[in-house]
């Protein structure tokens, strides 16, 4: 048997091979203070499928970590708070989620009892990007595992989407590697994603060669980097 590799050597070895940023999101659930957190994503990372260690991943790069777990605020009795409401706009990147549009398309992701006015409510959002300002209906959750019930869906109807769409180009089954990216960049932008895959004829994760982090390429890159990276940590089931 091996050596174990430690984290900074693990770290090393996949900025190597992914040639990108390596995110610690790790530390943000390897404490008992952020256990809750933990049982709430592998409980509905099992309901729908998705292995939790990714589920984790995208919801920390989103928000989570940085504005909702980094706060002390946020914290009490040595536990992280979960019924507290919070925003999907700040916390989640959950811009969309309120817009009727996108309900049919999630609905069915979620448990039957999850509801508009229950679990929670639809809010008008001002979204500025590179392309301008624009009006967004995110949502406000009444708790944190209503929150992420809201992104597991959203993540899963953005995978399923990735495999319907290389189904349908007669492609073969990506690698978990290639599945991470390719789902991430259909989480962020669905149709350009699947405009590149058909331009590509392939799941190539470096199509773009740059370093530039404000960059979607760069962005899926450095999720599926943080993700291996978590996995190290062994704080999740898969």
């Amino acid at each position: 048997m091996g050596k174990v590799k430690s984290k900074l050597e693990r770290k090393k070895e996949i900025q190597e091979m992914y040639d990108v940023y390596v995110n610690a999101w790790g530390g943000y659930a390897d404490e008992p203070k952020e256990a809750p957190v933990v049982e709430i994503i592998e409980k509905i990372a099992k309901e729908v499928d998705l292995p939790p260690s990714y589920l984790y991943t995208i919801a920390i790069g989103e928000g989570l970590g940085w504005i909702y777990l980094s706060k002390i605020g946020n914290y009490k009795n040595g536990k992280v708070i979960t019924d507290k409401k919070l925003s999907g706009f700040e916390n989640f990147g959950l811009d969309f989620f309120g817009d009727p549009k996108e309900w049919p398309n999630l609905k069915r992701y979620l448990p039957k009892t999850y509801n508009e006015g229950d679990e929670f409510e639809s809010v008008a959002e001002i979204r500025d990007e590179a392309y301008g300002a624009e009006t967004v209906y995110s949502a406000n959750f009444k708790d944190l595992e209503s929150a992420i019930w809201a992104m597991a869906a959203v993540l899963k109807q953005r995978a399923d989407r990735f495999e319907r769409d290389w189904k349908t180009l007669k492609y073969i089954k990506p690698t978990e590697d290639e599945w991470a990216f390719w789902t991430y960049f259909y989480y962020q932008r669905p149709e350009l994603a699947f405009q590149r895959i058909k331009e590509l004829k392939s799941y190539d994760m470096f199509f773009l060669k740059t370093s530039n982090r404000k960059k979607i390429r760069t962005k899926c890159l450095e999720r599926v980097a943080a993700w291996r990276y978590i996995q190290h940590y062994n704080i999740f089931s898969r």
